[in-house]
């Protein structure tokens, strides 16, 4: 496809100009993040406006909460509240309410910054609140799998090769999942 050639009796384009004390503004599209855009669209409305603060401080806590404790029991709890000196903390399952309550002053001193105290942490258990992201489950490596497929060919036809076989199957599948052309899914 071409292109005519430029005529001269045709003015270039000229940025529309802006008025006096105004910065101008940029002519390239402005891309932002999903995050802001969610935060303009929030503020926008007054309602909704009001709780950004908010949010941002059980963010802010929540953050601070996941620095002080161990990362499997900061995964199972989720900063809930704070109400004057008191943080609500729900945790998932029991065990992560006991650990939080055995820490409890540790965890508070950690949540106490800026100039906010806290002295009570309030726990409760909700197993919807907080669920456990679910384990990864990892490949066998490559030289388990070279072993696997060297006792394949040397066992005799029935039940026990075929499970080899199956297992064999199964972790050529996992691979493929994986995106990886190594059968061990990319381990050593």
């Amino acid at each position: 496809m071409t292109r005519p050639p430029p005529s001269s009796s045709l003015p270039a384009a000229q940025p529309p100009s802006e008025p006096a004390g105004e910065p101008a503004k940029s002519l390239r599209p402005t891309t932002s993040s999903p995050l802001q855009r969610l935060r303009a669209l929030l503020a926008e409305d007054r309602a909704l406006a009001l709780l950004l603060p908010e949010a941002r401080r059980l963010a802010e806590l929540n953050r601070l909460f996941a620095k002080a404790a161990p990362a499997g029991l900061a995964r199972a709890c989720r900063v809930a509240s704070l109400t004057g000196e008191v943080v609500l903390i729900y945790c998932g399952h029991g065990a992560a309410a006991a650990r939080v309550r055995s820490q409890a002053k540790t965890l508070a001193r950690a949540l106490s910054v800026a100039g906010r105290v806290v002295r009570e942490i309030q726990v409760k258990v909700r197993a919807d609140w907080a669920v456990p992201d679910r384990p990864v489950k990892r490949g066998m490596d490559a030289k388990a799998l070279v072993a696997w497929q060297a006792l394949d060919r040397t066992l005799p036809p029935g039940g026990l090769k075929e499970a080899v076989a199956q297992l064999l199957r199964h972790q050529a599948s996992g691979a493929r999942d994986q995106g990886s052309d190594d059968p061990g899914g990319g381990r050593a």
